[in-house]
């Protein structure tokens, strides 16, 4: 099978599978907590809540359909289709979910609810990041932010529904707001940890056949600095190799560096800041 057809499968059963995984963790826990989630689904939830005042029972499901249209013109104009398409696939598969899965309380512990439903839904997050597209909504903006200035989806996310808390305050009360706070807080830590993506290292490369391994990078997507040195022990030449690239290039880069030099030394760092010309793949 090509191999644009096996990424592109891969990419729409990854957007379905959001689509359910945030159902359930709405519909069948943080409802019975009555703690909301992150983005335009927590958006959704709160409106249904406050929209029952005035006596308008508008589904939820229904709310996410009529918050995401300008979202998805939005992602139109900042990413083009292709990462659209894989948006929106997420936005109606979590519609449809939403509308099948009953509202039910299958947990009795308040806490409990909202951290289970938390991680199910940051689960499903990050899995559509990592196949490098959004779940529509207000991760069309988190994602432009991310890549713009390199700063964590999940820290962006808690950021931006700091919105949804202060309303919940004044409408629900502080034990609301509390466990919706628990809620993202959770919801983006598990999306940090499964979008390695975002994660920068830097990777060390000693070899002895700087042009066999020069070659084979030079038009990679991230550049790298060689520096010539001498090993202590043996005193032969050893050239050194720096690269800053993403954690989840760390394979397929390591298997390149290997076929050029099959004896090369290699080291991967934790880099915890970037600043420069750095190019990140999305």
């Amino acid at each position: 099978m090509d191999k644009q057809i096996l990424s592109n499968t891969r990419k729409l059963l990854v957007a379905v599978v959001y689509g359910l995984l945030s159902a359930i963790g709405i519909n069948l826990f943080l409802n019975s907590a009555h703690a909301y989630s992150i983005g335009v689904p927590g958006i959704a939830q709160l409106l249904n809540g406050l929209l029952k005042f005035i006596q308008i029972n508008l589904s939820i499901s229904n709310l996410v359909v009529i918050l995401n249209i300008p979202l998805v013109i939005l992602s139109l104009l900042l990413f083009g289709w292709n990462y659209t398409l894989f948006s929106l696939t997420a936005v109606v598969s979590n519609v449809i979910f939403l509308g099948i899965i009953p509202e039910m309380s299958i947990l009795q512990e308040r806490l409990t609810n909202t951290i289970v439903g938390s991680v199910i839904i940051g689960i499903g997050i990050g899995l559509c990041f990592r196949n490098s597209f959004s779940t529509g909504g207000t991760d069309v903006v988190v994602s432009y932010i991310q890549q713009k200035y390199h700063k964590d989806i999940g820290f962006v996310n808690t950021v931006m529904n700091g919105l949804i808390l202060g309303i919940t305050a004044i409408f629900f009360g502080i034990p609301g707001t509390v466990y919706s706070l628990i809620s993202m807080v959770a919801t983006s830590y598990v999306m940090d940890k499964i979008y390695i993506q975002q994660k920068n290292v830097t990777l060390v490369v000693f070899t002895k056949q700087p042009a066999a391994l020069t070659k084979k990078l030079r038009n990679y997507s991230h550049g790298a600095t060689l520096f010539p040195g001498k090993g202590i022990y043996a005193e032969q030449e050893t050239d050194m190799l720096l690269m800053l690239i993403q954690k989840n290039e760390i394979s397929f880069l390591k298997k390149m560096i290997l076929e050029g030099d099959p004896d090369a030394f290699i080291s991967v760092q934790t880099t915890d800041f970037v600043s420069g010309n750095y190019i990140r793949r999305f």
